[in-house]
This record gives C-alpha cells, sequence and structure tokens, in this order.
C-alpha cells in the first residue's frame, strides 16, 4: 500500500534515524543540567548549638547564703509521733455494754451422722410406747428387719435397727404384684454406714419385684455410722419386703 507520496506504510528512511539522534541529544543535555545545578548548590549541614559557659569561684560570703530546697528537706526534724490516749475506765457502778451472743451456724444433717443417729434413737424411745399389742391387732409392716441381738427390740442399740429400717421404708418402690408377694435380702454395713454386701436370699419369682427389693438397699446406702460402742467392723441385716398395703 502506498501513500500519495509514493512511500510504503512503515518505511521512513533517513527521519526515523534523525528522530532517534535528536531524542538522544536532549536527553544528554537536561541531564547534564540537573547534575551541574545539583554540584553547584551549597551542601547543607546540621549542627547543634552550643552554649558557652564561664564558671566562677563562691563568694566570700556563701556561708550566710540561705539554703537551697534540697538542704531544707534534708535539715527538715522527723515528725513526732504522738502517743494514743489510754481509754478511761468506766466507773464500777456502770455496768459496760456487752456484745449479743452471735448465733451458731446451722449444721447440715447428713455432715454429722451422730445428730442424725441421736435424733432418730430419741424417736425410737417416743414411739415403742405408742405401739399397739399382738392382742389388739397389729399392722403389717412392708418392711420387716431381723437384727442380731445387739440391735433387737430393747437392746441399746435398739434405735439403729430402726433408724435402717425407716429408710429402706422411704426408698420401697416395687411394682404391683399378687397380695402375698414377699422376698428377703441380706445386707452387710459397714462401720461408715456404707452397704458392701447384698444378697437376694429368698427370691418371690417376679423378676421386677426382686430387683426392686434389691434397688432399695442400694439406694439407702450409706446408712448412719454404726454406734460408737458397737465393737465390731461390720453388722449384717437381713429384711422381708412385702407389698405396701
Amino acid at each position: 500500500m502506498k501513500l500519495l507520496t509514493g512511500k510504503r506504510i512503515g518505511q521512513s528512511g533517513g527521519e526515523l534515524t534523525r528522530a532517534v539522534l535528536f531524542s538522544f541529544i536532549s536527553h544528554v543535555i537536561f541531564f547534564s543540567a540537573v547534575l551541574f545545578l545539583v554540584a553547584q548548590g551549597p551542601p547543607r549541614f546540621v549542627v547543634p548549638p552550643s552554649y558557652r559557659v564561664k564558671l566562677v569561684d563562691l563568694p566570700p560570703n556563701a556561708a550566710n547564703l540561705p539554703p537551697t530546697m534540697s538542704e531544707q528537706a534534708a535539715q527538715a526534724p522527723a515528725p513526732v509521733v504522738k502517743p494514743q490516749a489510754m481509754p478511761m475506765a468506766k466507773a464500777p457502778g456502770k455496768a459496760a455494754a456487752r456484745p449479743a451472743p452471735s448465733r451458731p451456724a446451722a449444721v447440715r444433717k447428713d455432715a454429722m451422722p451422730e445428730l442424725d443417729t441421736k435424733r432418730a434413737k430419741k424417736e425410737v424411745e417416743e414411739a415403742e410406747p405408742a405401739q399397739p399389742s399382738a392382742a389388739t391387732g397389729k399392722k403389717q409392716e412392708s418392711v420387716t428387719i431381723q437384727t442380731p441381738s445387739e440391735f433387737s427390740t430393747g437392746s441399746v442399740f435398739a434405735w439403729y435397727a430402726y433408724n435402717v429400717s425407716r429408710k429402706i421404708t422411704g426408698n420401697w418402690k416395687h411394682p404391683i404384684v399378687p397380695k402375698g408377694t414377699k422376698t428377703k435380702v441380706v445386707f452387710t454395713i459397714l462401720r461408715s454406714g456404707i452397704v458392701e454386701y447384698v444378697k437376694l436370699e429368698e427370691p418371690s419369682g417376679i423378676f421386677g419385684y426382686d430387683q426392686a427389693a434389691i434397688r432399695a438397699i442400694q439406694v439407702s446406702s450409706p446408712f448412719p455410722a454404726l454406734p460408737e460402742d458397737f465393737n465390731k467392723p461390720s453388722v449384717v441385716f437381713s429384711v422381708d419386703l412385702l407389698p405396701e398395703e
């Protein structure tokens, strides 16, 4: 493709060479001028300020000058602590007011097992005279406990057996069974009151009822600690469990 001048596009001939040469010379002149101006400028240095001080001797009357603040603070006398006045004793005719006695803090029942055992012993002593005799007809209990001779009725430790029976009665929950169903469980109470051994001695033949009897003993553990006067490490009880009427 040719223009009206007769030259092809992209073929400039000597015009490109002259343009490149002119651009090179212009850049050389520009950078030379910049370097010249930078070289001609005076260097700048930052000089910190300084002060001239002249030392002189103290005047002859320096001893009469007033003391400085630091000397005054060093020479200041220490503060005098006054002794506290002792309170005057009151006249013997007037009675001194005494503070009201503080009320002792409440003690949880399970914090001291001996308190619970003493209370249970007292309840047994109060409840025994009110029990009806066999001649007048006694209501059959759902939990009947068989105890060693040391814990039988009328003995020194009868209150403990009553406390064990009462706790098992509160936890005796069983399914509906025919009237006359009965099961017996044997268990051992350690000195600390914890049940160590539970055995089904006479099963009722109803699996759910027997399991409920074992569970009533296990849930009742721990019982109160054995009495201090009881010299054995453990005691064995057996319980007859009947349906509640």
